[in-house]
């Protein structure tokens, strides 16, 4: 654990007089008060991560292939091999992601963490192949979740290191809804019937019996101890990677959007193993699932778009980059309340309304 509690140390709070700053600049600007509302919000974390000099230039979603063994309980609509064949389409560039991607101009890699069949001739980044069955057995070891996170942290490190500044978490495994409702509902205390949802789609009694299958897995592993703990028990490689790249983010002082269920999971077990990752989050979308409604809530993330996506892939990230970016621009080529030849104290604060 000596390198991950190194790791942990080296993160600090987001500087709440940078944030004032950052708020202070876009209220000098030649508009009334709070009128351009979450692009403010926004530019104003961006102002406090950067330190006022916002770099966005470079970004790319890192999606985390893995499988997951509860799949042969039969939660997914899809059979398991789908999780490498759209692992493939992926690197083809011939998903939802990747047509997303190019429009905004955001780059994608694809790490295989854990995919039971090799994506790549040598997947240096596989923990194993695949998940084990929670019903039979816990999903991992305490020793492959901490990897997994470390393979996810020592990722996005080298990514930073050849000069990106925006990133974005998603993944890819069948059975990876089931893994994180059982996840979310150990870690918060609550009943699988209160986080469960369709996933990628679900009939009515495929849904009656994926809760009754993490209804089964929660009972069987109790009682749990730290997250690391629940997430080897119930969880998934893909979350425990993204766990390393909030972790990884918070490090190094940079921003890092999720997309859905899945990658706010791997948001909520970084935010355990340190609080101050969520200061360097941006949510994307708002997922239909309940379980993302829940954790989001929980940890204070208000998404910037409601657009009723389920498809994963991290398929929400490039999305909010334009957002993010588009927010930069806008703050960056307004006109202050001098330039604009208008007094501030001629409007009202819309923010106190």
């Amino acid at each position: 654990m000596n390198e991950l509690e190194h790791i942990i140390e080296q993160i600090v709070p987001l500087d709440r007089a940078k944030l004032q700053a950052g708020h202070a600049y876009c209220d000098s600007l030649a508009k009334p008060l709070g009128a351009l509302g979450k692009l403010e919000s926004a530019y104003a974390r961006l102002f406090a991560i950067f330190d006022g000099r916002i770099d966005l230039a470079k970004k790319i979603v890192l999606v985390y292939v893995a499988d997951n063994g509860i799949a042969e309980a039969g939660v997914s609509a899809n059979p398991q091999e789908t999780t490498y064949t759209v692992a493939s389409n992926i690197l083809a560039g011939k998903t939802g992601l990747c047509a997303i991607s190019d429009h905004v101009g955001s780059d994608i890699c694809l790490v295989d963490i854990g995919c039971k069949k090799d994506i790549f001739k040598e997947s240096r980044d596989k923990v194993c192949a695949g998940s084990r069955n929670m019903l039979l057995e816990p999903a991992l070891t305490r020793t492959q979740a901490l990897e997994a996170v470390l393979v996810g942290y020592e990722k996005t490190k080298s990514l930073i290191g050849q000069g990106y500044r925006l990133f974005g978490t998603g993944e890819m495994g069948i059975g990876n809804t089931t893994t994180s409702a059982a996840v979310i509902a150990a870690a918060l205390g609550l009943p699988a019937a209160e986080v469960t949802g369709y996933g990628a789609g679900l009939t009515q009694a495929m849904k009656a019996h994926k809760t009754a299958v993490i209804e089964q897995c929660l009972k069987q592993h109790a009682p749990y101890g730290d997250i690391l703990d629940i997430a080897a028990k119930l969880g998934g490689l893909d979350m425990l990677g993204m766990a390393g790249t909030h972790l990884a983010c918070a490090r190094y002082r940079l921003p890092c959007v999720v997309d859905g269920l899945i990658s706010l999971t791997g948001l909520l077990i970084a935010s355990r193993l340190s609080p101050s990752v969520v200061d360097y989050v941006f949510a994307s979308h708002a997922s239909t699932e309940p379980g993302y409604q829940i954790v989001s809530r929980h940890l204070g993330l208000e998404p910037m778009l409601l657009l009723e996506m389920r498809l994963g892939e991290g398929s929400g990230c490039p999305l909010a980059f334009f957002l993010l970016e588009n927010a930069v621009y806008t703050m960056e080529h307004m006109p202050t309340f001098e330039e604009g030849r208008l007094k501030k104290e001629d409007y009202i604060d819309i923010r106190d309304q």
